[in-house]
């Protein structure tokens, strides 16, 4: 009889089925976090072809230990939490009560570690908000080049008057300095080219910021999958350093995909790269890009070299269609960069054969094949914390190039600049942002492509008007371009539900046929608003924009990305 009980408890067990979740009474806890505590997560909207959250019923109880240890964990010494079974669900009710506040913190540090603590007086008592602020107290001292700095933190919580008391020590000890670097690697990866991408160097003060720098520099590079910088050695005041490389067991990487831009239209993508090449780190791939007004294929090869060093090759193929005619290019570029953060430097040749055709205005836009050789350059300094939706931070960039006329080598004496720089800062969620991008074209002799000039207009320009859309226009209607070019945006992005973002925001552009803007003209002002729906590969943007002044001029976006 035993034994059958167990096989019908085990049938049971084996054939029963998943029921959603609902969670009740939960009120400064949210459902996300809620489904997050039992390892689930809730779909985004888009994400129609994911199933919501379930539970197998034989995990209920246990779900409900996991939720009440959570709502301790975040200060709800009270709370209780229970469940409700049907056919159709399973209800995890939930009494919240009175939460554990912060009544006292005291501090006691040479250094200023205030604004590293996340609890401050009458403050939820979050442990995990408390385990952060100990993990931030030592890299503030890390960070200094105390490496042997030591630390008390202690929390006692009074039950009774439902209040926390926080104490953070730090003693300091002696400043620290990198010691000898030793490295492990593979034998397609030379030790030293690794050891001379790191942010320091021996006798350099000890810093866990400049590990950390370390650490993106190294995973930068495609042909490693693992990095171990081991700093736990200790010679006194001085860290000795142990790097460990390990390189990609599958250095052939396929790439694909589809998309869709209010700019460009249907897109879609296709490359092939090999991540170590022959060794030490060397690149080749090839890519393939399609979009309704611009297809192209190109071929690259990178050599990077000690301290930081990268020579590249990139050649390729490339037709756009632009208002009013149609370009078609075959280039060559030769670059070397020096690879730092924040900052980043690139220097090199361009070699352009550019051929217009189909062009509806010949004297605005000549059917011609012109030839460049162009030296460029480029610097780049950029401290956003992140790239796809960053919340602070500012990025400067200098861009240059230009060519002497010769018969043989070149068709045009002309220098082009293009200078760009922004700048973010939050309160809580809510971002704020400006852009300027400031460009010119000076052509001294000979011709250049038209499609070398300035357009504005579009998702990431001036968003009352469309992809290329904005300024003077021929007979045809087709935008002419500039030959100077001042664009500004100021940004407010705010919370609204979940995943979901708004935006405001105000363009402005001033443009010219001349080699400077002209300010004293009035400029085309755009306004409008947005919604942006948060993804792991970054927010799904929806733009409108107007011109205020005149009403019947109005854009509709659509992109992924932020604009800064």
């Amino acid at each position: 009889m035993r034994y059958a009980v167990f096989l019908l408890l085990f049938a049971v067990t084996l054939f029963a089925i998943p029921l959603p979740i609902t969670f009740s009474g939960n009120e400064k806890i949210s459902s996300d976090q809620l489904f997050g505590a039992l390892g689930l997560r809730k779909p985004y909207v888009i994400e129609v072809w994911e199933d919501q959250p379930s539970i197998e019923p034989i995990a209920i109880a246990q779900s409900v230990s996991a939720l009440n240890s959570f709502y301790r964990s975040k200060g709800f010494y009270h709370a209780r939490v229970t469940s409700e079974t049907s056919a159709n669900e399973v209800i995890f009710k939930i009494q919240e009560n009175e939460p554990i506040r912060i009544g006292d913190v005291q501090i006691n540090s040479l250094l200023d570690i205030k604004s590293a603590i996340l609890l401050q007086m009458d403050d939820l008592f979050d442990q995990e908000a408390f385990s952060a602020s100990k993990s931030a107290i030592k890299k503030r001292y890390g960070e200094a080049g105390y490496c042997n700095a030591q630390f008390n933190t202690k929390a006692w919580v009074d039950i009774e008057s439902d209040r926390a008391y926080l104490l953070f020590e730090a003693t300091p000890g002696e400043s620290c300095t990198f010691g000898k670097v030793s490295v492990d690697s593979t034998p397609n990866i030379d030790g030293n080219l690794t050891a001379s991408m790191l942010r320091f160097e021996e006798g350099d003060p000890y810093s866990v910021e400049a590990i950390r720098l370390s650490y993106e520099a190294l995973y930068a590079q495609e042909g490693i999958s693992r990095v171990v910088i081991n700093d736990n050695e200790r010679n006194g005041s001085v860290v000795p350093i142990s790097l460990s490389i390990e390189e990609a067991e599958q250095p052939i990487r396929f790439t694909a995909g589809l998309g869709y831009s209010s700019d460009q239209g249907v897109a879609g993508q296709m490359g092939l790269k090999h991540r170590n090449f022959f060794g030490d780190l060397k690149t080749l791939g090839f890519d393939f890009r399609y979009s309704q007004i611009k297809q192209e294929a190109s071929g690259s090869f990178g050599l990077p070299l000690q301290n930081r060093g990268l020579l590249g090759v990139d050649v390729g193929y490339k037709n756009e269609i632009f208002d009013g005619y149609k370009t078609e290019s075959t280039y060559e570029k030769l670059t070397a960069k020096y690879q730092d953060t924040p900052a980043s430097a690139m220097m090199g040749f361009l070699f352009d054969q550019v051929q217009t055709y189909e062009s509806s205005d010949t004297t605005t836009f000549p059917n011609n094949k012109l030839s460049l050789v162009s030296p460029i350059g480029e610097l780049n300094y950029d401290t956003r914390d992140k790239p796809l939706e960053p919340t602070k931070g500012y990025w400067l960039n200098a861009n240059a190039m230009g060519s002497l006329y010769t018969s043989q080598i070149s068709d045009a004496t002309y220098f082009k600049t293009l200078l760009s720089a922004a700048y973010i800062t939050s309160i809580d969620e809510h971002v704020f942002g400006a852009k300027l991008k400031w460009g010119t074209l000076r052509i001294y002799d000979g011709n250049v492509p038209s499609s070398y000039r300035f357009y504005a207009g579009g998702m990431n320009s001036n968003r009352a008007y469309t992809y290329r859309d904005l300024g003077p226009k021929n007979s045809d209607g087709d935008p002419i371009g500039f030959s100077s070019l001042m664009e500004g945006t100021l940004e407010y992005r705010f919370p609204i539900y979940q995943e979901f973002r708004g935006v405001l925001f105000s363009d402005m552009t001033y443009a010219s046929q001349n080699s400077i803007p002209d300010y004293a003209k009035e400029g085309y002002l755009g306004v409008g608003m947005g919604l942006r729906y948060v993804t792991p590969i970054g927010p799904v943007a929806i733009d409108f924009g107007m011109d205020p002044e005149d009403n019947s001029q109005y854009a509709i976006h659509f992109r992924i990305g932020e604009l800064f």
